[in-house]
């Protein structure tokens, strides 16, 4: 008898989920992973220690910026939760906290994660799982041609792409012929090494590579680096680096009294963090940055405000910090044209009818079924008396995929 009533409530049971299924009654949670009737669950791997810390600003600023939203109701009727593990800048910690977010707390999707080298290590899991991946900080490159860049939508620069328009401003604004490159030893660091050999070959001999100088992450004493770079008789030096050892590099020429242009990528554009690390070594550097800074635009200085309101200790990282904003504001404006009834379908439809639309920080974003790099600018600044200044208009590139 108790067989024949188990069958009997088996039967009931998947009745009862057939006919929810069909009138749309089953509970989202039942249906898509990371969404509930309350929430949506977001997931990151950030730098929150070791050498590359400053990056996990980031993560941190995002989490306040979602916070504020929650606490005017959420989208839809839903909370964010954003979770944040920390991997320390280490490749294999980002894999196991990215497959710990999926498989365990089950997110809806991801974003963010610091360090190409990482997010190159996540790229094939995060594949496999079919996990939205919303603003990975990486070389946009990586994902031409890449059959799970269909999941992936980003805002953040093209490294190959801004390594080229640095190497041009080298040459052409600031004269100079002679130019090396300082970059860690890895896909970050090569992406920009890249563009600027395709920028030498663009240039048609008007400049060359005097010095090509990489550095590992775990690098302590970038003395023999810097007394490279100064045989090398180079004018200007282009830098791909982690925000440590970046003024590493900066002291290190001050100290035996070379002083070429530096011209460095956007992840180093946080003024204050580097003035911070390098003192006075970083002033005159030339960075490069992808949306307006707080002093040029009144609703990032809001927002900006909004978070040091909230999180104090993020005001001597604002750059970070709204860049942190930015690997968040396309995913939340997805969830807003979703609407309710949220699927990955939904989702997808959403964020791919984004065309020409303004964050609150972000600007001038454009996806498509067959655009996934929402951004096509940067502009450059430059540290005076501390602070980054702008210093040229938007400058356009390329879009890769």
């Amino acid at each position: 008898m108790l067989r024949t009533v188990t069958k009997a409530r088996s039967r009931t049971v998947v009745a009862a989920l057939a006919l929810a299924l069909a009138l749309g009654t089953l509970p989202v949670a039942a249906q898509v992973r990371g969404v509930s009737d309350t929430e949506v669950i977001l997931g990151t791997s950030a730098p929150l220690s070791g050498p590359a810390a400053a990056w996990g600003t980031t993560a941190r600023a995002a989490k306040v910026y979602i916070d504020m939203i929650n606490d005017q109701g959420g989208i839809h009727g839903r909370t964010i939760r954003l979770e944040i593990r920390d991997d320390a800048y280490l490749p294999p910690r980002a894999v196991a906290n990215i497959r710990e977010l999926t498989e365990r707390v089950g997110v809806f999707a991801i974003s963010g994660i610091i360090g190409s080298a990482n997010a190159f290590a996540v790229r094939d899991y995060a594949y496999q799982k079919q996990l939205f991946w919303i603003t990975p900080a990486i070389d946009s490159h990586i994902w031409i041609g890449y059959p799970g860049n269909r999941y992936v939508y980003t805002v953040y620069p093209d490294y190959f792409e801004e390594a080229k328009i640095l190497t041009r401003h080298a040459a052409d604004e600031l004269g100079r012929s002679r130019i090396a490159v300082f970059y860690q030893n890895d896909q970050y660091g090569k992406a920009g090494l890249d563009g600027v050999q395709e920028a030498m070959a663009e240039l048609g001999g008007s400049a060359r590579i005097v010095a090509e100088v990489p550095y590992e992450v775990s690098d302590t004493d970038l003395s023999a680096h810097a007394q490279r770079l100064q045989a090398s008789g180079a004018e200007a030096v282009i830098l791909y680096a982690t925000p440590n050892h970046g003024a590493m590099i900066a002291q290190a020429m001050a100290r035996i009294g070379y002083h070429p242009d530096r011209l460095a990528t956007f992840t180093l554009g946080d003024a204050t963090i580097m003035t911070a690390l390098a003192g006075e070594a970083w002033e005159g550097v030339i960075s490069t940055a992808y949306f307006p800074l707080p002093d040029r635009d009144a609703t990032v200085n809001a927002v900006l405000q909004r978070l040091v309101a909230r999180e104090p200790s993020l005001r001597p990282m604002a750059f970070n910090a709204l860049a942190g904003v930015t690997f968040v504001e396309p995913f939340l404006e997805a969830l807003r044209r979703a609407g309710r009834d949220l699927t990955p379908e939904s989702f997808a439809q959403a964020i791919e009818s984004i065309r020409g639309w303004d964050g609150e920080v972000i600007r001038n974003v454009t996806f498509g079924p067959n655009r996934h790099q929402g951004i096509d600018r940067i502009y450059l600044t430059q540290v005076q008396g501390g602070q980054a200044v702008a210093v040229t208009d938007w400058i356009q590139y390329p879009v890769g995929f």
